[in-house]
């Protein structure tokens, strides 16, 4: 993979994501031809995920005692652990760019290209997220012109501490009321108000675009192929239900990583087609029926193939 060493890869997680964080971990070393320098953030990690993280050579486990603790989330879809990516620039001084990483990943080929964008005059090279901001209209929720997916971002740490970025994302967080549904998401796209650069979704692939027309994403990403080079897996995740898509491929992982003795216990894939079924999805009914999917909006009307 060669990614420059200049530039560390930096993962958040806590008790619950600790498997998944290894598995994506997993995946980035045995697709790099000179393994990153890579820091894993631990959100109150207990001794024994600790020391599995110490397993790892050349991995910088920081566990952090979570200071967002008594941050009322309840309304949110995020855990308080990822509100430490506002901390990224200031905890990484030695730094001038961050690649920063979720933990419900796949690395799957080269990352030289992504880390080659010039960031030089914007505060993070990121991929833009259709659900988002064409189904879910988080762009007039926030009042900003376009969604980006915070799952994967290469942060110009250096810009971001001239410009004092984290106190204007902690100023947001308790301030703006509209923020609260994927919090630190909202709060960076807010912050950052477009001073970003988009890059291919070949860098972050969210697996809920499956569900898209494949016109849709070629007019909103503007490519006719995607070639995924890290799945993010924004929806069912693989260690809960079997045969989601991507499924193959994380598995792929897990077996290699330090879990692989471990039986996951997993689910039937809940979105798997029917021959009839009925689901609301937004302001949208999802219906399958002998094996088609099609949705249309509450009140019988705009049937589409397939969604959105």
């Amino acid at each position: 993979m060669g990614i420059e060493t200049s530039i560390p890869v930096v993962y958040i997680t806590d008790n619950n994501y600790t498997m998944p964080t290894v598995v994506s971990i997993t995946s980035l070393l045995k697709n790099a031809e000179n393994p990153p320098e890579i820091y894993v953030l631990g959100v109150d990690l207990s001794d024994e995920n600790s020391k599995i993280f110490k397993e790892f050579n050349g991995i910088e486990l920081l566990n952090l005692e979570n200071k967002y603790a008594d941050l009322n989330t309840a309304e949110t879809y995020v855990s308080k652990a990822a509100l430490f990516k506002f901390d990224l620039a200031e905890i990484f001084t030695q730094y001038d760019k961050i690649l920063y990483i979720d933990c419900d990943t796949l690395i799957l080929d080269d990352l030289r290209q992504f880390l080659k964008a010039d960031i030089k005059d914007v505060y993070a090279c990121v991929i833009k997220d259709c659900v988002g901001e064409i189904i879910q209209n988080d762009c007039e929720r926030l009042n900003i012109k376009n969604y980006f997916n915070s799952g994967v971002m290469l942060l110009n740490a250096e810009k971001m501490r001239q410009d004092n970025i984290k106190e204007k994302l902690f100023c947001d967080i308790k301030s703006n009321l509209n923020t609260r549904k994927y919090m630190e998401q909202d709060v960076l796209n807010v912050v950052f108000n477009n001073c970003v650069r988009f890059s291919i979704p070949d860098f972050n692939y969210m697996v809920t675009n499956k569900k898209l027309m494949t016109k849709t994403v070629e007019k909103f990403y503007g490519v006719k192929k995607i070639k995924p080079k890290i799945i993010h897996f924004t929806s069912f995740k693989p260690w809960d239900y079997k045969k989601i898509p991507y499924y193959k491929e994380w598995i792929k992982y897990y077996n290699l990583s330090l879990f692989k003795d471990k039986k996951l216990n997993l689910k039937e894939n809940p979105e798997k087609f029917a021959l009839y079924k009925k689901q609301p999805f937004n302001d949208r009914w999802v219906v399958d029926f002998l094996g088609i999917r099609f949705s249309y909006k509450k009140g019988g009307k705009d049937f589409r193939l397939f969604y959105p």
